[in-house]
């Protein structure tokens, strides 16, 4: 049986007072999390509702490509 990714898609927002880029993420139409930062070992991401642990996982290798320029 083939896997069903989440949907997720981000969506740029203001520079944090940093000057770090930043973007919100979201599961279909709901923001789940804002991203903060450049450098993907020191990245900033703060929950905006709870995800489930495949979620959360599958949230987390979506940042990571998107930090290595790939498609998710």
């Amino acid at each position: 049986m083939e896997e069903k990714k989440p949907n997720f898609h981000k969506e740029s927002i203001e520079s944090s007072h940093e000057n770090e880029p930043a973007f919100n993420v979201y599961l279909n139409e709901y923001l789940i999390a804002e991203v903060r930062g450049n450098d993907p070992e020191q990245l900033t991401v703060i929950p905006m509702r709870e995800l489930n642990d495949y979620e959360e996982d599958k949230l987390h290798e979506y940042i990571a490509s998107m930090m290595r320029n790939e498609e998710y």
